[in-house]
């Protein structure tokens, strides 16, 4: 790319001059007008479209030289060419400097000798990074076994895991204040006199108090797990026996109402039959007494009339029997009859109402019953 710039004059200028003056963007399909200057092909006829629509003369957008009426426009071979070489130039630059950065980007090994191969680990106790190879050969001694290994370029990381005072490693743990300290500062520092143990004991001090409390919580878990279990039968079961218990006391309640109402319709059948038949009987009595009442009365008229006659032979003529005959002959008795009232005194009453107050009281105990279930 830099041969290509010192043979044109310079990328950014030179892009600019194979640039489009209507469109700013490189030529495509570059074509000349008569005045030298060229444009896209495409660019250059919706410009002098643009002019033949307002009835204006052609000319050169760049210039304004007056083009005549004909138009030829010559396709630009060499200009054509310029530009492609150009774009493969650039596109060349793109991937050496992607290949660049990417190498640049690359940790080499610090054990390789001839060609460093690029780094996969860093380990922060011998302060190098390793390839594959080599970091297989750090791993198998085992006096290294327990370095700590980073990824490559972990800045941020690597200085998080180093003491801020005195630059070295952390690799101390201080139990008093619960911080990561290096061996100066467990030795002269601010933590000198604490109870200071390594990472390795203070991570498998914390990771034993870890694992009891999991097994505390597991075991909290597991508690919760059967009691919740629990509730819910005892749950299942109160709501079956809630079922099964309404069920019982409705088919109970159902058969009292029954037999109440059955009851009741049969004492006020028994006393509205009463009554019917004791109306009968009042009925057929009076019907006879009425007609009794009507034949006396007949015949005390009569009576009356044969009183008032003046004449003796006439008198006696209609007179055949005597009147003492006559009268005991006849049915004037008063019948008479005994009617049975049927009345609730008020001890009954009160008798009624103490069986039933007995009744609802053993009601309250079934309920009382239920409830302590």
């Amino acid at each position: 790319m830099a041969k290509a710039k010192e043979e044109f004059g310079g990328g950014a200028s030179l892009e600019d001059e194979l640039s489009c003056p209507i469109c700013l963007c490189l030529y495509r399909d570059p074509v000349s007008l008569s005045c030298g200057h060229s444009f896209c092909k495409q660019c250059i006829q919706k410009a002098l479209g643009a002019q033949q629509q307002s009835k204006a003369p052609y000319s050169c957008p760049m210039c304004k030289l007056q083009l005549g009426p004909i138009l030829e426009l010559q396709k630009n071979f060499q200009l054509c060419s310029i530009v492609e070489v150009f774009l493969a130039t650039s596109s060349k630059q793109q991937q050496s400097k992607g290949s660049a950065e990417r190498k640049k980007e690359a940790v080499p090994c610090d054990f390789c000798l001839d060609w460093p191969q690029p780094a996969v680990k860093t380990c922060l106790i011998c302060d190098a990074s390793f390839c594959q190879a080599h970091l297989n050969k750090h791993n198998a001694k085992a006096s290294q076994q327990d370095h700590i290994l980073v990824e490559v370029g972990a800045g941020s990381a690597v200085e998080d895991r180093r003491c801020p005072e005195h630059g070295r490693l952390l690799e101390c743990y201080c139990q008093d204040e619960g911080q990561y300290v290096c061996m100066l500062c467990s030795v002269a520092g601010c933590h000198k006199g604490h109870s200071i143990v390594t990472l390795k004991e203070g991570h498998d001090k914390q990771l034993s108090e870890l694992s009891d409390m999991v097994a505390w919580l597991q075991e909290r878990k597991n508690a919760l797990a059967t009691a919740l279990e629990e509730l819910q039968k005892s749950e299942n079961q109160l709501k079956t026996n809630m079922k099964t218990v309404t069920s019982q006391l409705q088919k109970l309640f159902e058969e009292m109402k029954i037999e109440v109402i059955q009851k009741e319709k049969k004492i006020l059948n028994d006393i509205q039959s009463n009554e019917k038949k004791q109306l009968a009987v009042i009925t057929k009595v009076k019907k006879e007494m009425e007609q009794r009442r009507d034949e006396a009365a007949q015949h005390l008229q009569a009576l009356q009339k044969m009183r008032e006659q003046q004449d003796i032979f006439l008198f006696l003529k209609h007179l055949k029997v005597p009147i003492q005959v006559w009268i005991v002959s006849q049915n004037f008795g008063v019948s008479r009859m005994d009617v049975v009232v049927v009345q609730l005194d008020q001890a009954r009453i009160d008798r009624y109402r103490r069986l039933t107050l007995d009744f609802v009281g053993r009601l309250d105990s079934l309920q009382k019953g239920v409830q302590s279930e």
